[in-house]
């Protein structure tokens, strides 16, 4: 009993050519199944030419892919321009240097403030020492 197949190729069997999308005979006398199912992975397996349902999923998945493999390129070269400013760490040491130097002012001025903020409580203790030993008011004094 020989079964057949159709093919989205042409196929050669002996002195007989058969299109794409004929039946081709799979048996002792035509393609081994081992053949048949090589054809069909490699070409994909056969479909009517009326399938446009499939036609168009299959459009639509290329145009993906396609703006898909446009936005990597759009972002390889992104990264590869932002790679090249800090090749060499130029840019980055001197970034780096002038952020130490910022942090170390910053530090400076933190312990600059505290000192003030500690006198600045030592002047107003003193003042209500001050005003509460001689009975007066701040305003009073003046």
């Amino acid at each position: 009993m020989a079964t057949t197949r159709k093919f989205n190729t042409t196929v050669k069997i002996g002195g007989k050519t058969y299109a794409p999308g004929e039946d081709v005979p799979v048996s002792k006398n035509g393609l081994s199944e081992a053949d048949a199912d090589n054809l069909e992975s490699v070409f994909g397996k056969w479909r009517k030419e009326g399938d446009t349902a499939v036609d168009k999923r299959i459009t639509a998945l290329t145009e993906e892919r396609d703006a898909l493999a446009n936005r990597v390129a759009t972002l390889t070269k992104e990264r590869d321009a932002l790679a090249s400013k800090t090749d060499g760490g130029e840019d980055v040491a001197d970034l780096t240097e002038e952020l130490e130097a910022i942090t170390e002012e910053r530090d400076q001025l933190a312990e600059d403030n505290a000192t003030l903020a500690d006198e600045l409580k030592k002047l107003q203790a003193s003042t209500t020492d001050d005003t509460s030993d001689e009975g007066y008011s701040a305003k009073d004094k003046t």
